[in-house]
């Protein structure tokens, strides 16, 4: 009785740590998004047209200072 009790609690522990630990190393960074909304010129009618962008990163714990490379910016 007691040794199944034992190996019950130490089963539980188990699952538990690797739960954590799974979770912690499987979660991916978090993607955001925004979209930029200007006026910009044209050669048709109606000459001024309202353009949109967006632009897209990820969240990452890192030192590097970041480029922007999208249009507008």
């Amino acid at each position: 009785m007691f040794f199944t009790t034992l190996m019950l609690a130490f089963a539980a522990v188990g699952a538990v740590q690797a739960g954590v630990i799974g979770a912690r190393q499987g979660d991916p960074p978090p993607v955001f998004t925004a979209t930029r909304t200007y006026e910009t010129t044209t050669d048709v009618y109606p000459y001024i047209v309202t353009a949109t962008t967006f632009i897209t990163w990820t969240q990452s714990p890192t030192t590097i200072i970041a480029q922007p490379t999208g249009p507008g910016i």
